[in-house]
């Protein structure tokens, strides 16, 4: 059974909710895989977005292989930051089904239906044992991690220091790396603290990623 028949699976199993409905016209998104060694894994929430419209148009996870995506050039400059590609990076979401509506609106909907997600991922990840992960999103950041932290406090909010997520933290067991979403790039704050934040991580990951 190929990884999109799991999603399916999983995404039938799940009682609707009153307040966010599973879509079940939409089908779900694969992840996306570069053709070189992969060294960096990118997880995002689900590929549920508020244009309606668009959402038919997705078909890779991250929106990834759309050239003129936003959210494609905001992780090419991570990943130039990086002095990575696409080509090494493993890209994917928890929930790979849409909603009605992002359930990031109502995290409770997300809680309710982590755990049969959970383990597809971990068996998914299973295959990148040693690739850190960068998680984009406070949301994602909360369902992975024991912390209380917002993403901002990774990155040397009110001169708390750069940091990262230990494995012995989040419920993945990875190292992990928050970023805010894309759009979220544009505030002052982060831009002003993207590339040192990036160069913080360059140092960690010279220990952590496979040569």
């Amino acid at each position: 059974m190929d990884i999109i028949e799991k999603v399916i699976a999983i995404r039938d199993s799940l009682p609707q909710e009153s307040s966010n409905l599973i879509d079940y016209s939409l089908a779900p998104i694969p992840p996306f895989c570069g053709k070189k060694t992969i060294k960096l894994i990118i997880l995002g929430q689900d590929p549920t977005i508020r244009n309606i419209k668009q959402r038919s148009k997705i078909q890779y996870a991250l929106n990834l292989d759309n050239n003129k995506s936003p959210l494609r050039k905001y992780i090419e400059k991570i990943c130039a930051g990086l002095d990575l590609s696409l080509d090494n990076i493993y890209a994917t979401n928890i929930y790979k089904y849409f909603y009605t509506f992002p359930p990031a609106d109502n995290l409770d909907v997300l809680k309710r239906h982590l755990e049969p997600n959970l383990k597809l991922l971990e068996s998914e990840l299973s295959d990148f044992e040693e690739c850190p992960i960068i998680t984009l999103g406070e949301p994602v950041l909360k369902l992975l991690t024991n912390s209380n932290e917002k993403v901002h406090d990774y990155w040397n909010y009110n001169d708390c220091g750069f940091h990262y997520n230990s494995p012995i933290q989040n419920i993945l067991h990875r190292p992990i790396f928050p970023f805010p979403h894309q759009p979220s790039i544009r505030k002052e704050f982060y831009n002003g603290n993207f590339l040192r934040y990036l160069d913080y991580m360059k140092k960690i990951l010279n220990d952590l990623i496979p040569a």
